[in-house]
């Protein structure tokens, strides 16, 4: 794989590889976002697991995640919004996909917890109309 996924503009050992591939630990919420969404190109769901924790991880289905991901035609990721304040981090984004043809987008807002010095995805909150995020 040449191009990262998650910009498309990085090589991927540059940008997303170095945590997926080579074992690094993301230093902001965006480097963990940016890779989960890549790990989910990739159907990864090794990754997908171990960078999150409850309550994202209690109703986590592996099996479905995997066969969604590897059944869906990813496009561009859109990141609206980053923010971090101490232990915690928010990420907006639009991710742009296809399924079985039909073009479809996920806006989320993503948040993020950090222990024992490492970012782990924890929540998502969908959005479905413009949203003014009060952490972002």
């Amino acid at each position: 794989m040449e191009k990262c996924p998650c910009c498309k503009t990085k090589k991927y050992l540059a940008c997303c590889g170095r945590f997926i591939k080579l074992k690094q630990h993301p230093e902001t919420p965006e480097e963990l976002m940016r890779s989960r969404y890549t790990a989910y190109t990739l159907g990864n769901m090794d990754y997908i697991l171990e960078t999150m924790k409850s309550p994202a991880a209690d109703n986590f289905d592996r099996a479905a995640a995997k066969k969604y991901a590897l059944q869906t035609r990813w496009g561009t990721l859109e990141v609206l919004k980053s923010m971090t304040e101490q232990n915690k981090g928010w990420v907006e984004f639009i991710a742009h996909f296809k399924v079985e043809g039909a073009e479809q987008i996920l806006h989320e807002i993503s948040e993020f917890r950090l222990d024992e010095g490492k970012w782990y995805y924890i929540d998502g909150e969908i959005q479905t109309q413009p949203h003014s995020c009060a952490h972002c």
